[in-house]
């Protein structure tokens, strides 16, 4: 008989709903099928909203309210098992067992923070024979820390679990412990349709200077180019959410696409998602292009949940060669990598003059998506927990 554990699931998120919150429900509700599980954060869990909007059922499972990470790390204290699904999270964890979810680590420190956290130091230790009334050294120390990365909470984990084999890289770079690869579990709730001459692209408009672009600008670019070769009545929607920060950005991607055969929607309603992907015959991602891996790694698609649902929905991805995607895509087998908007161009090109191929990697395309099933998820996550229980 399975040893009934203590299990905390922190995340300070619960509210916003997101792909995060998805894993964090996931993990809740799996390990409540066996264990006594409690949700930690800052206010009761909506536990009818996550039902209806990302799928997990988390009526098992208790709640405790922490607020930031000290409150959270105090708390663990009182569990078998401390599960931190909290992005950017330092809490210390304090139970039998402790697993971190990581979405991504943090961004890598560049030359201008190394400089800065130099500049602190030396600044700190030039006042340290100041007078304590006059508050200086309080203050500059103040500074220091909150501009020097600390990891000494990393050791008290005894797993790490990352979203792809790209984040369990840079967790093993950047905190020096190794990390398990387990892929977030993706609800897909759109199947393939009647399949029209349709690309989508599907993803929120973020400028460029702001970080994580899903480069739609460069893919409209690359769709003017196949359009220009001649393919028929064949067209690029594009879906996603857009808000005032990235309005400009937004906006020149409806200008480039003017003119063209190419639908720009924003803030779209589901419904209106879920039958562009499923009347997609091809999906195109583009998040990494022109960007360094090695410096800015946070400009990357870390996992791809999009990508997954336009399998599910038996659209062919044609995905930039790098990160999550290239790893949820096997190139050549059920959808292909691209690394320039003419590679992108020419692969588009081939499939659109192929029908056969199309049906073959659409076809695959929706097998390989069932490998990221919750239920699956579900039986990784108990596992992992069970071993961990068996050793401790």
């Amino acid at each position: 008989m399975t040893e009934r554990l203590r299990v905390a699931v922190f995340n300070l998120y619960w509210s916003t709903f997101g792909g995060g919150e998805q894993v964090a429900g996931s993990i809740a509700a799996a390990l409540a099928e066996q264990h006594q599980v409690d949700l930690l954060g800052p206010q009761p869990v909506d536990v009818a909203a996550m039902r209806e909007r990302l799928g997990v059922e988390l009526s098992g499972c208790g709640y405790r309210e922490v607020v930031d990470d000290k409150t959270a790390s105090e708390a663990s204290a009182d569990y078998d098992v401390f599960v931190n699904c909290t992005y950017l999270s330092t809490a210390t964890n304090r139970a039998h067992i402790g697993l971190y979810y990581v979405h991504f680590p943090e961004p890598p420190v560049g030359a201008r923070r190394r400089a800065m956290r130099a500049m602190w130091g030396v600044a700190a230790s030039a006042t340290a024979g100041a007078s304590a009334k006059s508050g200086t050294i309080a203050r500059l120390h103040g500074a220091f820390e909150r501009r020097t990365v600390r990891r000494g909470w990393v050791g008290s984990y005894s797993t790490f679990l990352a979203n792809s084999t790209f984040t369990a890289h840079w967790v093993t770079r950047l905190w020096k412990v190794e990390a398990q690869v387990l892929n977030p579990p993706v609800r897909a709730e759109v199947g393939p349709g009647v399949k029209r001459h349709v690309i989508a692209a599907v993803g929120r408009f973020f400028d460029p200077s702001r970080g994580h672009c899903k480069k739609q600008l460069d893919l409209v670019k690359a769709f003017v180019e196949v359009e220009r070769a001649g393919v028929g009545d064949w067209r690029l929607v594009l879906v996603g959410g857009a808000d005032a920060a990235n309005r400009e950005y937004a906006l020149a991607v409806r200008r480039e696409a003017r003119g063209h055969a190419i639908d720009v929607r924003f803030n779209a309603p589901g419904a209106v998602l879920r039958e562009t992907l499923a009347s997609a015959s091809l999906f195109w991602h583009g998040a990494g292009f022109g960007e360094n891996a090695n410096t800015h790694p946070e400009r990357f698609e870390h996992f791809g949940i999009a990508v997954v649902e336009a399998m599910a929905a038996g659209a062919v991805p044609i995905v930039f060669g790098a990160a999550g995607p290239a790893e949820i895509v096997r190139h050549g087998v059920d959808g292909y990598h691209w690394h320039t908007p003419a590679e992108l161009v020419a692969l588009t090109r081939g499939l659109i003059a192929d029908e056969a191929t199309r049906a073959t990697l659409s076809a695959n395309a929706v097998e390989r998506s069932r490998e990221f099933t919750q239920k699956l998820f579900a039986a990784r996550i108990l596992r992992m927990v069970s071993d961990a229980a068996a050793v401790r």
